[in-house]
């Protein structure tokens, strides 16, 4: 791929991938795979989105969230939905419920932090837990997120 022969770099990532999972290694076939759908994405995009997809699910079934986070990636840069659920299996507490939804009502930590009567730097803190647990970037996929799955947000 670095030097510019992708349909050369294809193949070479296709066999290893064959390879692999022959030799019953899942990581490295995922590996295999998720370069390959890189390799893929300029000139076969769907194609590239299939092989991302099950390089994610490889990944996400061996517990390699680094690598899961890299295929997710992928997919968002492809125009692909990433995951279909939060990235940790960790259920929000009842607190951090409360917070995703002030989240999505559009609050800032200092807001949310008056609301639910908290330090600032917890209501931080907690704003932080939701977005890791989630597997969220920022506040505006929490915004999102809690849209989804909260429905729309009441008045304030």
């Amino acid at each position: 791929m670095a030097s510019g022969e992708s349909d050369a770099a294809i193949k070479q990532l296709g066999a290893a991938l064959e390879r692999f999972s022959r030799l019953g290694l899942p990581l490295e076939a995922g590996r295999a795979r998720l370069d390959l759908a890189r390799a893929l994405a300029k000139g076969h995009p769907a194609v590239a989105v299939a092989e991302a997809q099950r390089a994610l699910a490889a990944f996400e079934g061996l517990g390699a969230a680094a690598d899961a986070d890299a295929a997710a990636a992928l997919l968002r840069a492809l125009g692909a939905t990433g995951r279909s659920g939060p990235r940790h299996a960790g259920a929000l507490t009842k607190r951090e419920e409360e917070v995703l939804r002030l989240i999505g009502f559009g609050l800032s930590n200092p807001e949310i932090a008056k609301r639910l009567v908290i330090s600032r730097k917890t209501a931080a803190h907690h704003v932080s837990s939701v977005l890791s647990k989630l597997g969220l970037r920022n506040r505006a996929e929490a915004v999102a997120y809690a849209t989804r799955t909260l429905g729309d947000p009441a008045p304030r």
